[in-house]
């Protein structure tokens, strides 16, 4: 970064921490985030590294953390908020084989995701990241005609735009994610996602949407997004969701108006909105809008986006 740019990220930073309230807030996810001891790697240069927060994802986040490391991300940072499906002893056993996996324990309930997954960015920073990539358990990063890392050292920018592309299997999955048919949206749903330069200044926004980033923009990756995958994870989702956006003490109805819905809906009807979903329909009852025309594919076999032209 140039000497003007470093001054405009000290300003971007101060203004974002400018609010006592929000300090309060970074403080308390601070002192809540037991992180790992890492080394600042020189050995490894423009390393990428994946940074996520979880929780009960164990049926997608197997297939997610094959899908970083095959698309040739160096290291995965992973925050376990709280889980009681076996996703943190699942997490805690691949960080002892896999040299590559770190796992973070998060203690705080509250949905304080910015707060939380910025101290992720700088702690990978802190260790040796060029690229960060914050994603989420049931998000499939692919970059156009190359692997995501590689695709990232190439760019010039100081950050990149995701395209998000919702999906839903055609049926509740029993065996393995991978070799199932999903629903897809064809269009990109706003606002889709960032990958980011790292910073020891950088904020992540809420829902890795945005970030505080200086310099040029760029665009060209797309997500794949597994947001629903069987009715019992539905109702789960966003029952949780709601709750620890409650216990934020704030109006987080801006960013999880599907949560509430959700998390009012009963069992039958969890299960109509899941019929509707499979069968590739839009459901008011929980917010979410397929992008007609909707697209009948496996993005999950892919090595780069839409190879063969599915979604053109």
């Amino acid at each position: 970064m140039t000497f003007r740019e470093e001054l405009g990220q000290l300003s971007w930073f101060t203004k974002q921490y400018r609010s006592p309230s929000r300090v309060r807030r970074q403080l308390r996810v601070i002192r809540d985030l037991d992180l790992p001891s890492l080394r600042r790697s020189r050995r490894q240069a423009n390393a990428v590294w994946g940074i996520a927060l979880v929780r009960d994802e164990m049926d997608v986040l197997p297939h997610t953390i094959a899908h970083m490391l095959s698309q040739g991300v160096d290291q995965l940072l992973i925050a376990d908020n709280r889980s009681s499906d076996g996703t943190r002893e699942y997490l805690l056993e691949l960080a002892r084989d896999d040299e590559r996996i770190h796992i973070a324990l998060d203690r705080q309930p509250a949905h304080w995701q910015s707060e939380k997954v910025t101290w992720l960015a700088r702690t990978a920073w802190k260790a040796g990241a060029d690229w960060i990539i914050p994603f989420d358990a049931d998000e499939f990063w692919f970059a156009p005609g190359a692997p995501l890392a590689d695709w990232l050292r190439q760019q010039s920018s100081s950050l990149v735009h995701a395209n998000f592309h919702h999906m839903v299997p055609t049926e509740e999955i029993q065996g393995s994610l991978l070799a199932t048919n999903y629903f897809m949206d064809r269009v990109p749903s706003f606002p889709g996602k960032v990958a980011v330069r790292s910073h020891p200044l950088l904020e992540i926004g809420p829902g890795n949407h945005l970030a505080s980033r200086v310099g040029r923009v760029g665009r060209g990756l797309s997500i794949a997004h597994a947001q629903y995958r069987n009715p019992t994870q539905v109702a789960r989702k966003v029952r949780q969701g709601a709750e620890s956006a409650r216990l934020t003490g704030e109006d987080v109805s801006w960013f999880s108006p599907h949560w509430e819905k959700g998390s009012r809906l009963d069992e039958e009807e969890i299960r109509s909105v899941w019929a509707r979903l499979t069968n590739g329909q839009s459901d008011e009852r929980l917010g979410f809008e397929f992008r007609e025309p909707v697209r009948l594919t496996r993005p999950l076999e892919w090595a780069t986006w839409d190879p063969r032209g599915e979604l053109a």
